[in-house]
């Protein structure tokens, strides 16, 4: 009894010698120069496996087709008409878009736009570990905390998992360029915002937030520079491209374009009508985007108010055009999540809110802040939730699965491979991205009501071939779309202008015409 009685201390007693020993080095500069890295390449890792798998999967997310024509139209001297409408980088002014676009005329475009995106995303590990090392002087724990709740934000997930983001480059830029701000180094800063506002032209509003947070830690010259050059971008991208909210229903692509161009076509409605967007800021959508983004992290950026609000502008603007277009979808779009892929510039500031908020309610003990265990394990605990819940990625959804392809990818690649290149094609949602590459798509939308008569006389017009996937399900309520009648129906409307099936197979169907034994490849 007395050797077990003594034993128990000398066990703690190592236990706590040996936590100690690993925070005091982990606390050490050395650690501050590998572990940010080292935690960057692991998020780079995981975020690009699961968009290859995605992708391999045929399940790119709706921006893919759009970014894909893209591509292709510039590297054939812009032929052909922009999928979804507008072409997905001039229609929001992203001008980081042009060299990554010309990248993909000697790489992949799938691989080009998932490793930039993914590595912008991991990226702002790097950025975000020395912000709470240097700037709050958090520990190692807490710090590491704060860099799980950022790999496993939701908001991040879905910006991932739909190729491609030219914003989500913003991300760190933004939390590299308060770093240099507050430290002010003009020069850095301002490449920097640079990059930020060759992203997209609404993010201008972001940059002059930015300026602010700059001016109030003591740069005012560096800061009210910032901000006159943020918000004048905006105006003058404002004044030339003349942006306009979606007044029609939508398909999925066409409503991945409009949530990238709809943050500034809000600015001069919010001027014009503020009772109205005002309206739309407390609208249940926009509330529930708001607890998606905040509610992981336990509402901890609120307690640093001045960082926090830096980010209303990306936040108000993105929550508004998500409400008008959602009020246009209709039945277009099956997933409208009700916190879009396109708030990662966001994404910054509520990160940048939520370490010094932390900074606020720790100790101070010599040179670092001390923050209550228990509380760093409840922000662990609620983003570790919000993930499994809210992500995309979540192991709900068995990620690790995606990379297989079934009977219907199967069916869905044999029926594009009888389209030559060059044909127009009308196509359902789920295939766009395997016939982007030419001049003209015109994407179907998912909810076979939709295909009136009056909507299959103005296709019949435009296209010569129409890919129809019936196999599709409504997530919602875990049904089929399409049902034998809406099949009969949609098929015998195409046949009176002489499309007939050429392929039919898994619930894949190929209409084409069919004169003198012509086929889908002419």
């Amino acid at each position: 009894m007395t050797a077990t009685r003594s034993s128990s201390p000398s066990l703690r007693r190592r236990w706590q010698r040996f936590v100690l020993r690993t925070q005091g080095r982990l606390d050490g500069a050395n650690a501050d120069r590998f572990l940010p890295w080292t935690l960057a390449l692991v998020v780079f890792g995981w975020y690009v496996a699961v968009e290859a798998a995605a992708i391999r999967a045929l399940d790119g997310g709706s921006g893919l087709g759009p970014w894909l024509q893209a591509a292709w139209r510039r590297e054939h001297g812009g032929a052909g008409t922009p999928l979804g409408g507008e072409d997905p980088a001039r229609a929001s002014w992203s001008l980081i878009s042009e060299p990554i676009l010309a990248l993909t005329r000697t790489l992949p475009a799938e691989a080009v736009f998932t490793v930039v995106q993914a590595g912008a995303l991991a990226l702002g590990v790097v950025a975000l570990w020395r912000l709470a090392r240097e700037e709050a002087r958090l520990r190692v724990g807490a710090t590491w905390v704060v860099i799980t709740a950022y790999a496993l934000a939701p908001a991040l997930h879905r910006t991932n998992l739909s190729a491609f983001h030219p914003e989500a480059i913003a991300l760190p830029a933004l939390l590299w360029a308060y770093l240099h701000g507050r430290r002010g180094h003009a020069w850095r800063c301002g490449l920097l915002v640079a990059l930020i506002l060759a992203c997209r032209a609404d993010l201008g509003l972001s940059v002059a937030a930015l300026g602010v947070l700059v001016a109030l830690a003591g740069h005012r010259r560096l800061g009210i520079t910032t901000s006159i050059v943020g918000a004048a971008w905006s105006l003058v991208a404002m004044a030339v491209i003349d942006p306009s909210l979606p007044d029609g229903a939508l398909t999925p692509s066409s409503e991945f374009v409009a949530r990238s161009a709809g943050p500034l076509a809000v600015i001069p409605e919010f001027i014009a009508d503020p009772l109205v967007q005002v309206r739309d800021l407390v609208s249940e959508p926009a509330v529930l985007f708001l607890v998606v983004v905040l509610a992981p992290l336990l509402f901890l950026p609120l307690v640093s108010p001045r960082n926090m609000a830096a980010a209303l502008p990306c936040l108000a603007l993105a929550m508004i055009a998500d409400t008008a277009v959602q009020r246009v979808a209709e039945r277009g779009v099956v997933d409208l999540a009700p916190a879009a892929a396109h708030v990662a510039p966001a994404m910054a500031f509520v990160f940048i809110a939520l370490v010094f908020a932390l900074e606020r309610v720790g100790e101070v003990s010599v040179t670092r802040v001390n923050v209550d265990h228990r509380l760093l394990l409840a922000l662990l605990f609620g983003s570790t939730l919000f993930f499994l819940t809210a992500a995309p990625t979540s192991p709900y959804r068995q990620p690790w699965t995606w990379g297989a392809r079934d009977a219907v990818d199967g069916a869905r690649l044999e029926a594009v491979d009888l389209i030559d290149d060059d044909r127009a094609v009308a196509v359902s949602p789920s295939t766009t991205a395997l016939v982007a590459r030419r001049p003209t798509v015109v994407e179907l939308p998912v909810d076979p009501a939709d295909l009136t008569p009056l909507r299959i006389l103005d296709l019949t017009d435009a296209v010569e071939v129409v890919v129809l996937d019936t196999s599709t399900r409504n997530p919602a309520v875990d049904a089929p779309f399409w049902s034998e009648e809406d099949r009969d129906r949609v098929l015998a409307s195409f046949a009176r202008y002489d499309l007939l099936p050429v392929y039919d197979q898994q619930g894949i169907v190929v209409l084409a015409p069919t004169q003198e034994g012509e086929t889908a490849s002419g």
